[in-house]
């Protein structure tokens, strides 16, 4: 069914599907984005909002507690439905619709490789007609496609020969997204709308100068590269303060975890934290000087606006959408050589209590300036309701 064709008449019905959706937590940013977008449109729109998810956090074999399972509920007005299964025959029922549930206007997935929860509701709006908007979450990113880079390529290969995604509106988190996915599809409809934000939290107070904290927030898998930025570590003076590196998520790759929790050194401790709910992550940010993010990849960054959300500058590589951030006070990015983090870490570790205080400050003023961005409402109501509307990457 054409874009053009959207009633014009009456709210639309818009139907989210993910995998993983509050109180899960575990897979980070995708979580926080779907959330905090359909937090958006609830409060900027009139249209009937619904989401389908799994009953599973990341990882977890038993299923989520104190949600109901099977059943649609209120969530502050969304309505949401935790499901213990699903299968290709349940999403055409879904989609086709019922009295007490017509069919969605606008399916919004959020994967690209995620059979139950991304191909299988896919195939059945195609079946059906439904339009479809799809957000790939970084799955296309340079980065993401080195990991089971043959598999993946396959994948890619025949979803172009058999035109799953024709008619698909891609959303893209930035202009950099969209360049990736351009290159897999080079006659995608892509609209461009950054990630909405979580709103701004209250003042922390400045951490303890008796060592330094750096916050890794995220899964601990090979993608995020933090090894990179712990063996750069090891060429860092240490004597006069200690650094702490905090590895807060869960640990996909167990022996990779191992590997960096071996990298502690005199000087240096590593230590994992595990996964922390979302309403704790603020004690984390209490204590944390900075974050720490070397990944290979990353086309947005959630962990990146929360935590100048908090204060507290960031110390990333330059493969993510972020640029400018010395020139701005909001910490720096910089290319993944080993000898150029060395120095960069080096510069962090010193960084003078006025010097830190200032960049806090900036930090904050960025995080409220993403959070009032017209152009960013704008641009996720964009993502349903007319042709595709573009935006700027994000910049410092």
């Amino acid at each position: 069914m054409a874009w053009s064709d959207l009633p014009t008449d009456r709210p639309l019905r818009i139907l989210a599907v993910v995998e993983w959706y509050p109180p899960a937590y575990r897979a980070g940013g995708p979580i926080r984005s779907v959330h905090n977008l359909m937090r958006l449109l609830q409060a900027q729109t009139p249209h009937h909002l619904e989401v389908v998810c799994g009953n599973r956090d990341l990882g977890d074999s038993d299923p989520l507690e104190g949600v109901p399972v099977d059943a649609i509920h209120d969530q502050d007005g969304i309505a949401v439905t935790y499901r213990s299964e699903v299968s290709l025959a349940w999403w055409r029922e879904k989609l086709r619709g019922s009295d007490d549930a017509p069919a969605p206007d606008v399916l919004y997935l959020n994967s690209l490789f995620s059979v139950p929860f991304a191909l299988q509701p896919l195939r059945a709006a195609r079946e059906l007609g439904t339009r479809v908007v799809l957000a790939p979450r970084g799955m296309l990113g340079a980065g993401a496609l080195a990991i089971k880079p043959v598999k993946k390529k396959l994948f890619l290969t025949v979803a172009q020969w058999l035109g799953w995604f024709r008619d698909v509106r891609w959303h893209a988190s930035t202009e950099v997204e969209a360049a990736d996915v351009r290159k897999a599809f080079p006659r995608a409809d892509i609209a461009v709308a950054q990630n909405v934000p979580l709103p701004t939290p209250d003042p922390l107070e400045t951490p303890a100068r008796e060592e330094v904290v750096w916050v890794a927030l995220g899964r601990i898998h090979p993608i995020k590269n933090l090894h990179f930025a712990l063996e750069a570590l090891q060429n860092v003076d240490l004597t006069r303060r200690e650094v702490v590196v905090e590895l807060v998520g869960p640990a996909e790759d167990e022996v990779y975890l191992g590997q960096l929790l071996g990298m502690a050194k005199p000087g240096l401790k590593v230590v994992h934290r595990g996964p922390v709910p979302p309403q704790e992550l603020g004690k984390v940010w209490g204590r944390a000087h900075a974050l720490l993010m070397p990944t290979t990849h990353e086309n947005f960054g959630h962990a990146v606006v929360e935590a100048w959300a908090h204060g507290r500058p960031v110390l990333l590589s330059d493969q993510t959408p972020w640029r400018d951030l010395k020139r701005n006070d909001l910490g720096w990015e910089l290319p993944l050589d080993r000898a150029v983090w060395v120095e960069g870490l080096s510069e962090a570790l010193n960084w003078s209590p006025e010097l830190w205080g200032r960049m806090s400050e900036a930090c904050r003023a960025k995080h409220r300036a993403l959070v009032e961005d017209a152009g960013l409402v704008a641009a996720n109501r964009a993502l349903f309701e007319r042709p595709s509307l573009g935006s700027p990457a994000p910049s410092a």
